[in-house]
């Protein structure tokens, strides 16, 4: 069983608490550390925080903000409250005398599983309260929960002669440690293939299997996104429409392109072809205009940088283009920023 419970407030619009474990599943002798954070909206006449940690923990270290509240936290248990195994369960308690301004303050405990020869539940709770000089009582709380299993989950693989084996379970243990971070990978692998979740570092790696090269100076969103339509380009590659998309996924705005073509064409008796002589007047097929309207880039490292960075995306445009119109087009590129437009002819 992993997971935290539901959360209990009471009045708690101005003070909230969040109090996590790093670890939800641990063995005997395996370190767990509780955070436990404090979201004050406004300002409170001072706050009492309360951690408890199950008897089967034993406390190794914690850690509290040094500006408010005892950095010695005192240390209690209520007589009568025992763990499974018998041991007393701790509190640990901070005080914070005087006015605690809004803001997030964070506690950390650390602690280390007992030796246990059964599976455990163990429960940490974090109780935040302040009493207010009208009596008004302000409190919230978490509890977390983290699974102890006495024995490796790998026993259950081996015959039954081994299961009552106390080393042998613990021996597994090591294996299952070393193991755990690679049957994690294997359990998320699907997420790997994904271009919305793969890890930053995957992209290139996912973009060969499409014949794709990303362009490293591309934030990390737009590359996402260009390996997502991969696909789809590729079945519209020298295309108007799918030119437009690669240029709409690098610039975020949706480009203008116009196709040109023969306008007024005319053949009869009194035509002459050869070495110079053009068809028409107007006539420029196999070409088109691109217009993009982008905002101009501002640096504050001055103009010229501006600039510089202003003539990198033009080119990064260009090569975009290049790419992925027919071979035997030609094309205008224009770019207006509001302040001055671009050409290429």
């Amino acid at each position: 069983m992993t997971g935290t419970e539901d959360r209990i407030e009471q009045n708690s619009v101005p003070l909230t608490v969040s109090h996590v474990a790093d670890y939800y599943r641990r063995y005997p002798g395996e370190p767990v550390t509780f955070y436990t954070w404090l979201d004050v909206e406004r300002t409170l006449p001072g706050l009492s925080v309360e951690i408890t940690l199950p008897a089967e923990l034993a406390l190794e270290a914690y850690r509290a903000p040094l500006r408010y509240g005892d950095v010695l936290p005192s240390m209690r248990s209520i007589q009568g409250e025992t763990g499974r195994a018998g041991g007393e369960i701790m509190h640990l308690v901070w005080n914070i005398a005087g006015e605690l301004p809004p803001g997030r303050y964070a506690y950390l405990v650390a602690a280390r599983v007992e030796p246990t020869d059964r599976d455990l539940i163990l429960k940490s709770r974090a109780v935040v309260t302040s009493v207010a000089a009208d009596g008004e009582k302000i409190s919230a709380q978490e509890t977390v929960t983290v699974a102890v299993s006495a024995k490796g989950r790998y026993i259950k693989h081996l015959p039954g002669l081994f299961h009552k084996d106390e080393l042998m379970g613990r021996f597994l243990m090591l294996f299952e440690s070393f193991w755990g971070p690679i049957e994690a990978q294997i359990d998320n692998l699907p997420f790997y293939f994904d271009p919305r979740m793969t890890p930053p570092d995957f992209l290139p790696w996912l973009a060969s299997w499409l014949n794709l090269v990303l362009n490293e100076r591309w934030p990390e969103e737009r590359r996402r996104l260009l390996l997502r339509s991969a696909a789809s380009l590729y079945r519209k590659r020298g295309t108007k429409q799918g030119l437009q998309t690669y240029l709409e996924i690098f610039a975020g705005e949706k480009a203008q392109i116009v196709e040109h073509r023969a306008y007024n064409l005319r053949l009869g008796p009194e035509a002459r072809l050869g070495a110079g002589v053009a068809l028409g007047t107007i006539n420029v097929p196999h070409t088109f205009t691109v217009t993009l309207h982008l905002p101009p880039i501002s640096s504050t490292q001055g103009e010229e940088e501006s600039a510089r960075q202003e003539l990198e995306r033009r080119r990064m445009i260009e090569a975009i283009i290049e790419a992925e119109k027919p071979a035997h087009t030609s094309y205008t590129l224009r770019i207006e920023t509001g302040q001055e437009e671009g050409k290429r002819s």
